[in-house]
């Protein structure tokens, strides 16, 4: 009766520690006591874990397409080489104890953690089972740091680099850690209270991701006017707002550290702030949203929820209802009011981590020092300090500022400083331009599918090589980094824009011919879009007359057949608008032809027949039908070209159907009488669009 009785006096303590309030008892009561516990905190730690699945879902449901498989294989990274770097150094430096070292900044010893080394002996037994258990717990923790990053460096860090910075991150991590709750930490003997990681882990993650976004720069094209960046699945980030939603239950209330000596109340006091926290939040950000858009807009209601629970986090333990309600409305208005200014200094955070874990996890620490009660009967768990509302003290309110600050300016310095010497190092931190409009599905990963159906068209029976995507992506990159030399080459005529235009060429090349784009294939080409000057001719198969600009595209529903050796141009200008002559070519097998003379009359199109080799390569084409009479084609040629000796025809098919085998030489010979705007002339029928093969034996026909 009388260990018992030590056993509640002992309980009496701040309530986040590493260490069991009966390490020092032994009677078969204190073994039932340490079973229990740990039970509690194990499975705390089980449903922690949940959330980094969590995680994945809300930041590639945030993310875009081409970059979601990434995002999800960024978050499995973190508990793999997130956890390594915890055992290995992490949990030492927060919770190790050797003794001639021992200090308040940070901790030596338990590196490698194996509690039967450290704990070997029969009376120790239970000592040795508790370590286990809070091991597990704290590595959950530790590891949502390095999650949090992952968002903010979402779609441009390279995955290498990042595993780097992960374990970087879990080791930053570890020292507020131990200043907040280890028993020689600098903050926790001032007081500080933070039950569940407010400070110790989601404002390190939120501003060493602040840094990161800032340093890494915006996505490309993100904050240009006609730019539209969206959820790629929003109703995934909805599921991983659920995901998180339910693991937050497991940090809150497993870290009251248990369920004996009274803490079981305590636990059940976090549960229940947790979720009115996340009511509050969630029904300001809804009227917020509606006030503001008239709509439900799905960032709000999930910067709402999530920013709401963050805020809770530090008090949860201690927090009445009431206070958990306007703690978490309140740190819903912050959330959504701090969008537009990120936007505003052209802030480019995908994932909403700013908003979430850093606004939120201030506001929550500063709410400590506002609406901290002491508990009843176990008034050590806050330190025996009361905030501002129950003891009208400043005391509690200036140790949560101090710690904030403290913590904020350890880390930005830090994360800042890893992050240089990351982006310094021969691995590189921010994929290239072209890496990051492939996406790092393909470019990290080899995957192939309706992430990347924007950027390459992918037939029925043979698509784009996605292998040779990733082998000529070093020759893009090299286009990537010639910026610079190309406005020297615009300003001097160098050479320069030749080489971009041929390190273009060569990938394309590679990617033709990984499809069986070759005289005797089946397969696709790609297409060229050339802007030239009106004083510049087209490149040709030689690579005489650099144009102005060459880049490569690939559109969907695109897909121009191996027939002949043709190049179709198409002119925008005409004389009365003055502009600048720009063509689109679509090169076909043979490269494109070399210029034609002005046209002066467009002339009917004679009967040609179709080649029979020709029709053997021709695709089948799925487009609508359309009547005769729509069937014409527009010559026109600009009256810029004219003055330059320079032909530009433009040959338009007014429905999607078989191109025809005419070659461009046969039209260009047509000559008009006086008109440079040109005329409708008739252009032969094409085929029926099935069957696909033609039968030998039935020639198609074409009209006069």
């Amino acid at each position: 009766m009388e260990g018992m009785g030590s056993i509640f006096n002992a309980s009496a303590m701040q309530i986040v520690q590493i260490h069991h309030y009966a390490e020092n008892l032994h009677s078969s009561e204190v073994d039932k006591l340490y079973q229990d516990d740990a039970v509690w905190i194990i499975s705390s730690s089980f449903i922690i874990f949940t959330m980094h699945s969590g995680f994945g879902l809300l930041e590639s449901g945030s993310v875009s397409a081409k970059d979601e498989v990434n995002i999800m294989v960024k978050n499995v990274v973190d508990v793999v080489f997130g956890g390594l770097s915890y055992w290995s150094c992490g949990f030492g430096f927060s919770y190790g104890d050797y003794e001639p070292w021992r200090n308040p900044y940070i901790g030596f010893g338990k590196f490698f953690y194996d509690p039967t080394r450290d704990y070997d002996s029969r009376e120790s037994i239970n000592q040795e089972g508790w370590s286990y258990a809070s091991f597990l717990f704290q590595l959950s923790l530790a590891t949502t740091a390095s999650t949090i990053v992952s968002g903010a460096v979402a779609e441009r860090a390279k995955l290498k680099s990042y595993i780097l910075l992960g374990c970087i991150v879990i080791l930053i991590q570890a020292l507020p850690a131990h200043w907040v709750w280890d028993k020689e930490g600098v903050f926790y003997k001032k007081g500080v209270v933070d039950f569940a990681g407010c400070s110790a882990v989601h404002m390190v993650g939120g501003i060493i991701g602040l840094i990161a976004t800032v340093y890494l720069k915006p996505r490309r094209n993100r904050f240009n006017e006609d730019s539209v960046h969206q959820m790629s699945s929003p109703t995934n980030a909805l599921l991983g707002t659920f995901l998180l939603w339910w693991g937050w239950f497991g940090i809150n209330a497993g870290s009251v550290w248990g369920i004996t000596g009274g803490r079981w109340r305590l636990g059940a006091r976090a549960a229940v702030a947790t979720i009115m926290a996340s009511i509050g939040g969630g029904a300001t950000a809804i009227t917020i949203s509606f006030v503001k858009t008239k709509k439900l807009q799905v960032n709000f209601l999930i910067n709402g929820i999530l920013s709401s629970i963050v805020s809770i986090t530090a008090i949860c333990a201690v927090s009445r209802p009431w206070h958990a309600l306007v703690i978490g409305s309140i740190s819903s208005v912050f959330s959504i009011a701090i969008l537009p200014v990120l936007d505003r200094l052209h802030i480019d955070d995908p994932v909403g981590i700013v908003p979430i874990h850093l606004t939120s996890s201030i506001w929550g620490m500063i709410a400590v020092g506002i609406f901290c009660e002491q508990d009843k009967y176990l008034t050590s768990a806050t330190n025996n300090m009361s905030g501002l509302l129950y003891s009208w003290s400043f005391d509690l309110l200036l140790v949560q500022l101090l710690c904030t600050f403290t913590i904020l300016l350890y880390s930005a310095a830090t994360g800042f400083l890893a992050l240089f010497l990351i982006s310094k190092s021969p691995l590189g931190l921010r994929v290239t331009d072209y890496e990051e409009q492939i996406g790092a599905d393909v470019i990290e990963h080899g995957l192939a599918g309706t992430n990347v159906v924007g950027l390459f068209e992918k037939t029925r029976k043979n698509g784009i090589g996605f292998q040779n995507i990733s082998n000529c992506h070093k020759s893009n990159n090299q286009v990537e980094n010639a910026g610079e030399e190309e406005k020297s080459a615009k300003a001097n005529g160098s050479g320069k824009i030749e080489t971009r235009s041929g390190a273009r060429n060569v990938c394309s090349t590679a990617l033709a011919n990984g499809n069986g784009a070759t005289p005797n294939g089946n397969g696709n080409v790609l297409h060229h879009r050339n802007n030239a000057t009106n004083n510049t001719n087209t490149t040709n198969s030689n690579g005489a007359g650099p144009p102005k600009r060459n880049s490569v595209h690939a559109f969907n529903n695109q897909v121009a057949p191996l027939a002949v050796s043709s190049t179709v141009t198409t002119a925008r200008n005409a004389p009365s608008t003055g502009r600048r002559a720009e063509s689109t070519a679509i090169e076909m097998e043979g490269g494109p032809l070399p210029t034609a003379p002005v046209l002066q009359e467009a002339a009917p199109v004679e009967n040609v027949p179709t080649s029979s080799a020709a029709v053997q390569r021709q695709p089948s084409w799925e487009s609508k039908p359309s009547s005769a009479a729509s069937r014409k084609s527009i010559s026109i040629t600009s009256a810029t070209s004219v003055s330059t000796g320079t032909a530009t025809a433009l040959s338009v098919g007014q429905s999607e159907s078989r191109p025809s085998t005419v070659s461009a030489t046969s039209l260009a010979s047509r000559k008009s009488k006086n008109s440079t705007l040109g005329k409708f002339v008739k252009a032969p029928a094409p085929r029926a669009l099935s069957p696909p093969m033609d039968n030998p034996l039935n020639p198609p026909t074409t009209d006069v």
